[in-house]
C-alpha cells in the first residue's frame, strides 16, 4: 500500500472514533416517545387581578379526546379533540364550552399527579380494584347551583354555575369549574376518599369531617404551590411574606364574591382555635387549615437565604414537603374516626424521621395554639352520633351534604 493510501485510511478511521466518542456523550433517545399535550387554564379564577388570563400548561402523558386520560373523563359538553400537535390550545373567549372542559380536566389531572409523585405510587378511585379501573368523570357545566361536588356513588366529579347573588338578571353566570381552587378542592374530597373512605361517613364526628374540608381547601393550596410561575407572583405580590394577604391563603375569590364575600370564600390565614369555632364541619375546618398555612409559613421562612437562594425556590421547595407531610400523616392517621390530633402527632413522627427537628417545633407550635395538642387541648362537644345526632354540615360543599354518605 502506497505511503498516501496508509495515511488516509489511518486518517478516515481516526475521523470515526472521533465521531462515535461524539455520540457517546449524546442524550438519549426519548422511548417511549413523549406524548404529552398542551392545554390552556386560569391561573386562578377570572376574577383574579392580574391572573385573569390563560397561562399554557404541560401535561406529562397522552392525553386523549375529551380531554381525558386512563383517570379521568370529562362528561356533559361536546368532547374536545387535540390538535395535530396533540394540544387542548382552546381560546376561552371563543370556545367557552371548549375551555372549561379543557380546563376542568387539566386542574384535576395536576392535583392527581401531584399526589401521585409525592406518594410515588398511582392512586386508585375509591371504587377501582384489579378488575375495575373506571375512571372519574367530570362535569364541568353540571347544572344550575351554587355548588360542586364529588359523589362515589355516580363516580363523578360535578361543577356548577350559578347567577351572583344581589346582581341584575343579566349579570353572567358564575362557573365554578373556572376556579382553580374549586376544581382542586373537590378531587381532593375525592382523593382523600380513596385513602381513608370511612372519613366521609355522616356518622363520623366533626374533626374528621373537618379534615375532609380541610384537605379540600389544602389541596388548592398545595397545587398553586406546585406552580413556578404562581410561586414566583406569589413572592412578588407578598414581598416573601406569606401572612400578607395572597391568593394562596384567600380560597375561591370569585366563588366568595358572588356569595357576598369580598375576602374570598375561606381565608386559610387564620388565626382560629377550637374553642372559637362551632361544630360545623367547614367552620370547624379552618382550625386545621390554619395551622398547616402557619407551619409552612414558618418552614419557609426559617429556609429562606435571599443572598444564596431565590425565595422562589425555597417557596417551591417548601409546599413540596408540606404536602408530602400532610397526605404522608393522613395516611397514617386512623382509618375511622380520626381526629386532628391523629394527623398532628403523625406530622410529628414524621418530620422527626426525616430529620427535621426544627419542623418538629413549629408543628406542635401551632397545634398546641389552636388547642389540639398540649395540656389546654379541647375536647370539642360530646359525641352524639349514638343518638342519631351527627356533625353538622349545613354550611359544607357539595360533597359533604351528599345523601349517599348518610348512615
Amino acid at each position: 500500500m502506497a505511503t498516501d493510501d496508509f495515511n488516509k485510511l489511518v486518517a478516515e478511521k481516526g475521523q470515526v472514533r472521533a465521531v462515535a466518542k461524539m455520540m457517546v456523550n449524546l442524550p438519549a433517545a426519548v422511548n417511549p416517545p413523549i406524548l404529552g399535550s398542551r392545554t390552556r387554564i386560569w391561573k386562578q379564577d377570572p376574577s383574579v387581578k392580574d391572573l385573569n388570563l390563560p397561562r399554557t400548561v404541560y401535561i406529562h402523558g397522552e392525553v386523549n379526546e375529551g380531554p381525558s386520560d386512563s383517570q379521568i373523563v370529562i362528561r356533559g359538553l361536546i368532547p374536545v379533540s387535540p390538535d395535530l400537535n396533540r394540544d387542548f390550545l382552546i381560546d376561552p373567549i371563543s370556545d367557552e364550552k371548549a375551555f372549561d372542559a379543557v380546563h376542568a380536566y387539566t386542574v384535576v389531572r395536576q392535583v392527581v399527579t401531584m399526589y401521585q409523585r409525592v406518594l410515588q405510587k398511582k392512586l386508585q378511585w375509591q371504587w377501582n380494584t384489579d378488575t375495575n379501573q373506571e375512571v372519574i368523570a367530570v362535569h364541568p357545566h353540571a347544572g344550575r347551583a351554587a355548588n360542586a361536588y364529588y359523589s362515589r356513588n355516580e363516580k363523578v366529579l360535578k361543577f356548577f354555575f350559578f347567577k351572583p347573588f344581589n346582581q341584575p338578571a343579566d349579570a353572567p353566570d358564575v362557573f365554578t369549574c373556572r376556579s382553580l381552587d374549586i376544581v382542586a378542592h373537590e378531587t381532593g374530597h375525592a382523593i382523600l376518599d380513596s385513602l381513608k373512605p370511612s372519613w366521609l361517613s355522616w356518622s363520623a364526628p366533626p374533626q374528621t369531617g373537618g379534615l375532609h374540608e380541610a384537605f379540600g381547601d389544602l389541596t388548592s393550596i398545595f397545587l398553586i404551590l406546585s406552580q413556578l410561575d404562581l410561586v414566583e407572583y406569589i413572592i412578588a405580590e407578598t414581598k416573601a411574606d406569606l401572612h400578607r394577604r395572597n391568593i394562596l391563603s384567600a380560597l375561591a375569590e370569585q366563588f366568595g364574591n358572588a356569595l357576598g364575600f369580598p375576602e374570598g370564600l375561606r381565608n386559610a390565614d387564620n388565626d382560629l382555635k377550637l374553642s372559637e369555632v362551632s361544630s360545623e364541619v367547614h367552620e370547624i375546618s379552618q382550625v386545621f387549615t390554619g395551622a398547616v398555612f402557619d407551619i409552612l409559613a414558618d418552614v419557609f421562612t426559617a429556609n429562606r437565604k435571599p443572598r444564596l437562594r431565590d425565595d422562589a425556590e425555597v417557596l417551591y421547595e417548601t409546599g413540596k414537603y408540606i404536602t408530602g407531610l400532610t397526605i404522608r400523616a393522613i395516611e397514617k392517621s386512623p382509618d375511622n374516626n380520626a381526629t386532628y390530633a391523629d394527623v398532628a402527632k403523625a406530622m410529628l413522627e414524621i418530620v422527626k424521621a426525616d430529620g427535621h427537628e426544627d419542623y418538629a417545633a413549629f408543628i406542635e407550635k401551632h397545634f398546641v395554639f389552636r388547642e389540639v395538642l398540649g395540656p389546654q387541648a379541647f375536647a370539642g362537644p360530646p359525641d352524639l352520633s349514638h343518638l342519631g345526632i351527627y356533625a353538622d354540615r349545613s354550611r359544607c360543599c357539595g360533597t359533604m351534604q351528599n345523601p349517599e354518605y348518610q348512615p
